[in-house]
């Protein structure tokens, strides 16, 4: 029954850490991604200002 237990909790553990590091390297991408294009935003508002 251990065993049984064993063959299934590992799989499954290691299944788990991976979909959470694959699912917070996704949200640092768009985290990142959405402040390029906050700082793009605000780089354009200096330029016109200056203008």
């Amino acid at each position: 029954m251990v065993t049984l237990m064993l063959i299934v909790a590992v799989p499954l553990a290691v299944w788990g850490l991976i979909w959470i590091i694959k699912y917070f390297i996704r949200y640092g991408a768009k985290a990142v991604k959405k402040k390029n294009l906050q700082q793009e935003e605000l780089n354009k508002m200096k330029i016109e200002d200056l203008k």
